[in-house]
């Protein structure tokens, strides 16, 4: 398993905990203009406030651990949290690799 996909099952695994509904959530892969690895997480509107946390503290708890264990691989990356309706306003924005 390559790195990328490490991550992303240990993003995973984090956020289906964090979570009431984790049926509707879904961790795409791709890469930004900067070539960093990016995952986006897509979940129900009522469970984006349980992955941010009280004044975004448990989202960057996430991105901090995610940030230094990509580190150890040499790669850089980029955490998005929204929900399905927010993620069609911003369609386009991200190449998906899988």
């Amino acid at each position: 398993m390559d790195a990328p996909e490490a991550l992303r099952e240990f993003l995973s695994y984090v956020v289906a905990n964090l979570i009431d509904h984790p049926q509707q959530a879904t961790i795409a892969i791709g890469t930004n203009v900067n070539g960093a690895v990016t995952y986006r997480v897509q979940l129900a509107q009522e469970d984006v406030r349980h992955v941010i946390g009280k004044n975004g503290m448990t989202i960057s708890a996430i991105r901090s651990l995610l940030n230094t264990a990509a580190e150890k691989h040499g790669i850089k990356i980029s955490l998005k949290v929204g929900s399905a309706r927010e993620e069609d306003a911003e369609a386009g924005e991200l190449i998906v690799n899988g």
